[in-house]
């Protein structure tokens, strides 16, 4: 039981939440006195009633989607204290408190001032932190983010996503014909390997060539996953000599790579087929998809 408890993430803020929230009942309950059901503000208390759960909804998705640190620290106690102050005003329209003094009803508001205060102090640690996250993304977005794009095998977002940025693409090259380039990239014998050493391998396999692109690629430019063991490079404003050279560079760093099992034995190494294209006139998404597929067969047939 005591595994249970330490091994739940933010403990102490999870604690915290219970004893404000337990608290602030018991208090509101013990110090104040019932009203007459005449005097109850039904609609107030259910407006009230509905910030104060939507206010609990935010903390507990806090709570349960971001990691330990100062920023989730901050938000959750300036949300804890927004909560604490809507409950009061919901707990106003069934108890009263002007028996103890006639203005404590009215100093309801002070901690969802000091939480909103603290949360600003944590919206500005959060655009730090956010600024710092943008830089580790730039390789595998661009000027937009979509989780429903996301490909969860790789980390990298998917073809739809890219289709987005190639339509962009265009777009300036039809405004100031801006060229760039396409590259897809395929796994050699990616199904043997996967029968071989099994699909988690597999998916292992996928995701480190994702990264390794990635890495190997200019900060300007953006990898996504295509479709299978297939991957494409998008290279803005970019020579097709150049984006064959960068692509040449990671099919050369593809090759030394290579996986281990949990006896460290090292499994084949990953080597890439490619194909890369320029795009020198507009069309859509899907042409340039085929033209790099057909490209890519032939480049494959030649091997």
């Amino acid at each position: 039981m005591a595994h249970f408890i330490t091994s739940i993430k933010h403990i102490h803020l999870w604690a915290l939440l219970i004893v404000s929230v337990t608290i602030t009942i018991l208090m509101a309950v013990h110090f104040g006195e019932l009203k007459p059901y005449a005097q109850f503000e039904i609609l107030d208390a259910i407006g009230e009633g509905g910030l104060a759960a939507m206010s609990l909804v935010w903390l507990v998705a806090t709570l349960l989607s971001r990691p330990q640190g100062r920023v989730t620290t901050a938000l959750s106690f300036g949300l804890t204290l927004m909560l604490i102050s809507l409950l009061l005003d919901c707990l106003d329209e069934f108890f009263s408190f002007n028996h103890i003094h006639p203005t404590l009803s009215s100093l309801e508001a002070f901690p969802a001032l000091l939480g909103m205060i603290v949360m600003s102090i944590a919206m500005y640690w959060w655009y730090q932190e956010q600024t710092f996250l943008n830089l580790t993304l730039l390789r595998k977005e661009r000027h937009f983010r979509e989780h429903t794009f996301t490909d969860y095998v790789t980390g990298l977002y998917s073809a739809r996503y890219m289709e987005k940025q190639i339509d962009a693409e265009v777009s300036q090259l039809i405004d100031d014909g801006t060229r760039f380039c396409v590259a897809i990239l395929d796994l050699k014998a990616y199904s043997q390997f996967c029968f071989k050493h099994g699909i988690t391998k597999g998916e292992l396999l996928l995701r480190d060539t994702g990264q390794l692109i990635t890495l190997n690629i200019r900060g300007c430019d953006l990898t996504c996953r295509y479709a299978g063991d297939k991957f494409i490079v998008l290279y803005p404003a970019t020579k097709l000599s150049t984006a064959i050279d960068i692509t040449n560079r990671v099919c050369t760093a593809a090759k030394v790579h290579h996986q281990y099992d949990k006896n460290l034995v090292t499994l084949n190494p990953s080597t890439l087929h490619y194909a890369c294209i320029e795009v020198s006139f507009a069309m859509q998404s899907e042409q340039i998809f085929e033209q790099l597929m057909a490209q890519l067969a032939h480049n494959k047939q030649a091997c």
